[in-house]
C-alpha cells in the first residue's frame, strides 16, 4: 500500500469537502470529515491529519461544555457538516419535517435512530481525534489517576482534613482544650500550606 504525501491529502480533502460547502470549517476538515465517516471511523492517517492541522478532540464537544474549543458557530458548522455527510437528501428532507402526534412508537423509534446518527459521526470523529492527539501529544495525558502515587502535599492535605474532622467531631476533649483556636491554626496551616 503506497502511502500518500500531505500535498495529496490535503489536496483529496479539499476535492471531498469543496462539494459540499459548508461555511465557517477549513474545506480539508469537511473532507477529512467526509473520509472519516464513509470508511466508517477507521482511519488513522486522516485523523493524523486533522490533528497534525490544529484541530483538537474539544473541538468536537458542544460550545455549551465547559472543555470544549469550539464557539458557537464553529460547532454549528460541524453539526451542519456531519448532517450532510451522513444524511441523503431525503433524509434531511424527512428530519425537517416533525412527526404528528399520533405517530406509531415504532416510527419514533426509527427516527430517533435517524437523529442520533449526526451525533454518532461527531462522537465517532472525536474519539478518533482523541487517539490521534495521544499518540501526537504523549506528553500531555500523563496518568494522574487513582493508581499514581499521591504527593507529599496531597497526604498533607488529607490528614489535615481528617484532624479538622476530629477536632470538630463528638470525641471529648479536656476542658481546658482550646478547640475553636486549635481549628483556626490548622485551617490557616492548611491554606497556607495545602
Amino acid at each position: 500500500m503506497r502511502v500518500r504525501t500531505v500535498s495529496e491529502l490535503l489536496t483529496t480533502y479539499a476535492t471531498i469537502g469543496a462539494k459540499h460547502a459548508i461555511e465557517g470549517l477549513d474545506v480539508t476538515e469537511v473532507g477529512a470529515m467526509d473520509t472519516i465517516h464513509k470508511a466508517q471511523g477507521k482511519l488513522d492517517t486522516t485523523y493524523a491529519f486533522m490533528v497534525s492541522n490544529g484541530i483538537l478532540p474539544t473541538d468536537y464537544l458542544s460550545h455549551k461544555n465547559k472543555e470544549s474549543t469550539a464557539s458557537k458557530e464553529q460547532y454549528a458548522a460541524r453539526g451542519e457538516a456531519a448532517g450532510m455527510l451522513c444524511y441523503t437528501k431525503a433524509e434531511r428532507a424527512e428530519l425537517a419535517t416533525k412527526l404528528p402526534k399520533d405517530t406509531p412508537q415504532g416510527e419514533k423509534d426509527a427516527r430517533k435512530v435517524l437523529q442520533d446518527r449526526r451525533t454518532e459521526l461527531l462522537k465517532t470523529i472525536r474519539r478518533g481525534l482523541t487517539t490521534a492527539h495521544k499518540n501526537a501529544f504523549p506528553d500531555e495525558y500523563k496518568s494522574g489517576g487513582a493508581n499514581e502515587p499521591k504527593t507529599a502535599i496531597e497526604d498533607l492535605g488529607a490528614l489535615m482534613e481528617k484532624a479538622i474532622k476530629l477536632l470538630q467531631g463528638d470525641k471529648p476533649f479536656p476542658d481546658t482544650f482550646a478547640h475553636d483556636d486549635a481549628v483556626a491554626v490548622i485551617k490557616g496551616f492548611q491554606k497556607t500550606f495545602c
